[in-house]
């Protein structure tokens, strides 16, 4: 099952561009696990940083989790940060996967909880909005996530701002924000980032179009062209 990983990190003012560095280096560490397919150190204001990662499996997870970078913001957390990372797993409902030569600069991550019953429906919605984020040719990446029984999250990337802002007046976009009136009463958090260092695999060989997130409810995961 495709599975995915974000963890939310807070730097101590003194630290912001230690942080920083620790998360660029981290790119090579990151690129040496194969199980883990996407990985993103992103940066959504001086002291708020991030982590976000893909698998295809819980096990890649784990291993990612076990691994050098998780025991490197162990360390941090001790001599750098501020307070414990935010820790999400999540399950992996669409995704438009990015090229491995993409290069993307910028992105945006929208937490979303839908009414008591209503979760079902809202990631139907997600499903079909992975189409129109297809059909937008400076979209990247996105992915819709399920954070929980009515609990769900997107990320994406760009190339640049005007993609962004593109993105954010486009077809894909609306459909979620219709998605959002229909089934959300609570306020969604919306937050834009910069992208510090990527890894895209292009998730060259997974199988996942027939693997279930839910019952009822297949995985869309591919490039653009699936």
């Amino acid at each position: 099952m495709p599975n995915a990983l974000f963890v939310e990190i807070e730097a101590r003012q003194s630290t912001t561009e230690e942080i920083r560095d620790f998360l660029e280096q981290a790119l090579a560490k990151a690129q040496g696990e194969p199980d883990t397919r996407d990985w993103y150190a992103i940066r959504f204001d001086e002291s708020h940083f991030g982590i976000f990662d893909t698998f295809d499996g819980a096990m890649g997870r784990i291993k990612h989790i076990a691994g050098a970078i998780g025991r490197g913001l162990v360390i941090k957390t001790v001599t750098s940060l501020h307070g414990m990372p935010h820790v999400s797993m999540s399950e992996i409902v669409a995704a438009i996967v990015p090229d491995p030569n993409a290069v993307p600069t910028v992105g945006t991550y929208v937490e979303i909880e839908t009414r008591l019953g209503a979760g079902r429906d809202f990631g139907e919605a997600l499903v079909k909005a992975r189409e129109n984020a297809a059909s937008e040719a400076d979209t990247l990446a996105w992915y819709a996530l399920r954070t929980a029984k009515n609990g769900y999250a997107v990320f994406d990337t760009f190339p640049h701002e005007e993609a962004r802002a593109a993105h954010l007046h486009g077809i894909a976009h609306n459909g979620v924000m219709e998605a959002i009136n229909r089934f959300v009463d609570t306020p969604v958090v919306f937050r834009r980032f910069d992208i510090i260092a990527s890894k895209q695999s292009g998730w060259i060989g997974i199988s996942s179009a027939e693997q279930q997130v839910h019952s009822e409810q297949p995985v869309r995961v591919g490039p653009k062209t699936a």
